[in-house]
């Protein structure tokens, strides 16, 4: 892992355990460079402190796998993702989101994406990068699957998998959650996927 390096794409913690879920992860984390926060980086660690012998299939299993997944591609010398440290150091259950907002306010020239998939966080990220003028596109996680297909790394049949099994996995429904999911991804998935995945696509 790159100390302060700043990458292209910032995310937050939801964005990265849900990436390290899905079918894609083994090559997503070697292809994509990636920056997250210290403060991520611990609710990463409390995942997987906080219950040592999940039941298989449930949320706290899926949760730690996640998170065990990222913290070691974090640490591993040779990732291509790094992990910055936002001062002061923010708390509560909105800690990591609000890390985001604040490397964002001291750095945001040095992103291009931030993957965030919470509807009231986002919001109040593109109200500061507009307030500051920055060119960032604020995006879901299946937004990061999207890169590996638009750079010729997987065929669309596994992109369109992959990000449909992230968004049944998490659980994520209703109109404006699957909306937010799929912002900024120009692919039609329709045409592959049977009509029961239609709650995962989005709406038409």
């Amino acid at each position: 892992m790159a100390g302060e390096a700043r990458h292209p794409i910032l995310a937050d913690t939801s964005s990265l355990i849900a990436v390290a879920n899905t079918t894609q992860w083994e090559l997503l984390k070697d292809a994509i460079h990636l920056t997250t926060t210290n403060v991520c980086k611990h609710e990463l660690q409390n995942h997987v402190n906080s219950n040592k012998y999940p039941p298989e299939g449930s949320r706290e299993h899926y949760l730690k796998q996640g998170s065990q997944r990222v913290l070691e591609n974090l640490d591993e010398g040779s990732s291509p993702w790094s992990c910055v440290t936002a001062v002061p150091r923010p708390h509560g259950s909105d800690a990591g989101e609000l890390s985001l907002k604040q490397e964002l306010s001291e750095h945001g020239s040095s992103y291009q994406i931030v993957s965030i998939l919470d509807s009231a966080a986002r919001r109040s990220i593109r109200r500061l990068i507009d307030d500051n003028g920055y060119d960032i596109d604020v995006v879901g996680p299946p937004y990061l699957l999207y890169i590996l297909l638009d750079n010729d790394l997987i065929e669309k049949p596994e992109f369109c998998e992959a990000t449909v099994g992230m968004i049944q996995t998490e659980g994520w429904t209703g109109y404006e959650v699957v909306k937010n999911a799929w912002t900024s991804i120009p692919v039609d998935c329709s045409e592959i996927l049977d009509d029961e995945y239609d709650d995962a696509l989005p709406p038409k």
